[in-house]
């Protein structure tokens, strides 16, 4: 049943104009409605935030014991949609930025990288396109991470609870000021702990092997190495030292050679899960 929903929201993604997501983020107006009770305490926010998975966990079993498969299809396919990343990674997200540097205008890259993808220049980059582009890619990959990989992982395992309960922690979190303690920050880590390996390792697959492996060594089993170090270093690892660009013909931007990585790293996922399908 959620393989079903899952390809149902990529298709619905792919082909119709929702690759944003649905029109309006429930899950973020969610977490900003719960801002005013900010200051009761982390475990309290946390409880809070997470309150929406209680009627959707019984609605859930409800709809499965009535037998009303198609209902739960389209709920699981609607909690998805809405729990999916917003930013478009695999296509638009960073289009105005490469068309910057195709053009020649690295202080337009610079500030399009700032403020529109969000990600820190570093002070002494200055506009070089180098820094540049590892900060867009850094913000690709995280993008890519959190709003697919990540939120398909528990939803394959736990459903539309584990995908809506990821998305709020994850909302939650980035609400928080650095550095981050609490409860749900751990929490957080720990969803993403084993996710982000597997897509490192995804990496390994379908990029440069040898380099990848180098870069896991001693990272991939640490607690301590975060899920977006860790992506971000065998991404690298995985676009250097080979004799030519990963990138697809008809992609020519800065950042193509990172979206084949991925798109080929995503599509590993799928045969992955489609072979668990037909053997389980």
């Amino acid at each position: 049943m959620y393989f079903l929903a899952l390809l149902l929201v990529c298709g619905l993604m792919w082909l119709a104009p929702l690759r944003r997501g649905l029109p309006v983020d429930v899950p973020r107006l969610w977490i900003s409605f719960t801002a005013r009770w900010a200051d009761r305490g982390p475990w309290l926010v946390m409880l809070l935030v997470l309150l929406p998975l209680l009627p959707l966990a019984v609605l859930q079993w409800w709809l499965g014991s009535q037998s009303l498969g198609l209902m739960l299809l389209l709920l699981s396919a609607l909690v998805l949609l809405a729990c999916m990343g917003r930013r478009d990674p695999l296509e638009g997200m960073t289009a105005r930025f490469e068309a910057a540097l195709a053009r020649g205008d690295q202080q337009a890259a610079s500030q399009l990288v700032e403020h529109e993808l969000g990600a820190p220049v570093p002070a002494d980059a200055d506009g070089a396109l180098p820094p540049l582009v590892a900060a867009a890619r850094r913000v690709l990959l995280r993008e890519v991470l959190h709003g697919y990989v990540v939120t398909v992982f528990w939803f394959v395992l736990l459903g539309p609870v584990g995908a809506l309960g990821y998305r709020l922690l994850h909302l939650l979190t980035a609400r928080q000021a650095a550095p981050q303690t609490g409860p749900a920050p751990a929490l957080v880590h720990a969803l993403e702990w084993l996710p982000a390996r597997l897509l490192a390792v995804s990496f390994a697959l379908v990029g440069h092997f040898d380099h990848v492996r180098d870069a896991l060594a001693g990272a991939l089993l640490s607690w301590d190495v975060g899920a977006d170090e860790l992506v971000d270093r065998t991404a690298v690892a995985a676009l250097s030292g080979g004799q030519g660009s990963l990138a697809d013909e008809d992609d020519t931007g800065a950042l193509a050679d990172t979206r084949t990585l991925l798109k080929r790293a995503l599509l590993a996922w799928a045969v992955v899960m489609a072979l668990l399908v037909v053997l389980g």
